[in-house]
């Protein structure tokens, strides 16, 4: 297998992207808030400590439904450090910490992952079956309007940045 072979095979599958256009908003409020709950984000870009085992640019493409309250749930697709096509289905919170930078918030969700396979299914501390698992994912951002931009922090040895729309 070829260092990008995992990555140019993969496709978003029907029922996503199907999902993705009915949900586009058709009215909204005026201030925006409920009429645009939805964020897609995608990123290719990740930092490892080290280098030494991993194949690829990591190709993520999620989806989040935020609630006024700062809970969301999300689901995101992704190409792992080993070049596996994994998921992760999550819920999380965001806390937006000074009034001064109201765009400034730090996100944390935890929830299921799957597609850690063979000798990289100890990549999860906390798994079960084959390639079944738990993770939480801290991340800091910055939201201007519709655009966003993360910091995802991915146990203690990778950064994965990330680039957001709000709709």
């Amino acid at each position: 297998m070829t260092r990008f072979s995992a990555i140019s095979r993969w496709r978003p599958p029907g029922w996503l992207v199907a999902g993705l256009v009915a949900s586009l908003p058709v009215a909204g409020s005026a201030d925006g808030a409920l009429s645009r709950p939805w964020y897609v984000q995608g990123g290719g870009y990740i930092h490892y400590e080290s280098d030494d085992d991993h194949e690829g640019p990591p190709l993520v493409l999620g989806i989040e439904y935020h609630k006024p309250s700062q809970w969301f749930a999300g689901f995101t697709v992704f190409n792992n450090s080993f070049g596996q096509f994994s998921q992760y289905a999550y819920l999380g919170r965001a806390f937006r910490p000074l009034d001064t930078w109201p765009g400034l918030r730090l996100k944390l969700s935890a929830g299921i992952v799957q597609g850690y396979r063979g000798e990289h299914a100890d990549a999860l501390p906390v798994r079960w079956e084959e390639s079944w698992g738990l993770g939480v994912v801290p991340s800091i951002g910055y939201q201007k309007g519709r655009i966003g931009f993360d910091v995802a922090f991915l146990k203690e040895s990778a950064v994965l940045f990330l680039f957001g729309y709000q709709f």
